[in-house]
């Protein structure tokens, strides 16, 4: 009974605890979302909440890996040309090719792999710095994408495939929550892979050595290299981590577009560097969570829905992006320089 009641004090402290460390973006999610709801007709329904939380799913699979890269100090540019490449991989391999579905798979994981493989070598290894080394890999990625598709989009026309993305689960009793208040309420696969991914990723950087060498590399990583951690490896790791999530990312899109053009990820490396740097984590490294990443996530969902709902020009929402990311880190620096 006193072990029951010591647990439950445990949870307790540490959900007031997560609210008392994220209270400055929680209130800025609640605030979007008020000023939505006041200024946009149908924005809290059920059905657009879902789909604001599906389309941002990929996003969140790749903000698993942009953590670790920031939480390190560094950065990774790559992540949209990434996602684009490997979904244009897949593409063309089940339509040009008439690939067998799970080879399709596999060869196009291989190559998230790669790249990321390659982005951590240069990187950890050859010293190259993260920007310059990730923005490389970025136009080879888009190069190739151009190389492999010569500007023409690719169809995928094949059901296993298409299936990855498609598939719908229902839930019932929720007929009165729907449009037309008749069919019940169904959540994408997507969203579902993007919630395990997310867990796995807090597993990792709270329940494992590996976060622990991440946190402590981005934190001193002259400190953590002479206590006996292999500062090399454990920069190059986390950038084969994000390639992989990144191809996930990929042939998620390809599934669910039944397609791919060659200008598929471009700015999903802006929207995932916003929700992590949003969600708390500082720049120069060591310091982030996962449950902050969430909440810069849904910062960013809300903002991009709520646009859309409004007929806000897309250019304009890079534009408050943009703005939101330099607010973030002006906040980051100034609570920094307060510590010191």
């Amino acid at each position: 009974m006193a072990n029951n009641k010591s647990i439950a004090v445990k949870d307790s402290n540490a959900v007031v605890n997560y609210f008392k460390k994220n209270f400055g973006v929680i209130l800025g999610l609640v605030i979007l979302n008020v000023i939505f709801a006041v200024t946009t007709k149908n924005y809290f329904t059920a059905s657009n909440i879902l789909t604001m939380l599906q389309n941002n799913a990929v996003n969140a699979i790749i903000c698993c890996g942009m953590l670790m890269a920031i939480l390190m100090g560094q950065i990774d540019i790559s992540v949209g040309s990434t996602v684009g490449l490997t979904g244009m991989v897949g593409a063309y391999l089940i339509t040009n090719l008439h690939c067998n579905f799970f080879l399709a798979l596999v060869i196009s994981l291989l190559v998230g792999l790669i790249i990321g493989l390659i982005n951590g070598f240069c990187i950890a290894y050859l010293k190259i710095p993260a920007f310059v080394a990730t923005l490389a890999t970025m136009s080879i990625g888009r190069g190739v994408c151009k190389i492999i598709s010569k500007g023409i989009s690719i169809r995928i026309r094949d059901d296993a495939y298409n299936a990855i993305a498609g598939t719908k689960i229902v839930i019932p009793g929720t007929e009165a929550l729907s449009a037309n208040g008749r069919v019940p309420l169904s959540v994408s696969v997507i969203l579902i892979y993007a919630i395990i991914l997310l867990a796995l990723t807090w597993l990792l950087l709270n329940k494992t050595k590996f976060g622990y060498y991440i946190y402590a590399i981005g934190g001193n990583e002259t400190a953590a290299k002479y206590s006996g951690i292999d500062t090399k490896l454990y920069n190059l790791l986390p950038y084969v981590i994000t390639g992989g999530l990144c191809a996930v990312g990929g042939i998620i899109w390809a599934s669910k577009l039944q397609g791919v053009q060659s200008t598929l990820g471009e700015s999903f490396e802006m929207d995932a560097i916003s929700a992590v740097v949003i969600g708390g984590t500082s720049m120069s490294g060591g310091s982030g969570t996962v449950g902050g990443t969430i909440i810069g996530i849904l910062i960013i969902a809300v903002l991009s829905n709520g646009l859309n709902v409004m007929g806000v020009n897309s250019f304009w929402q890079d534009v408050f992006k943009g703005i939101i990311i330099i607010v973030a880190v002006v906040i980051d620096v100034l609570r920094k320089s307060k510590k010191r």
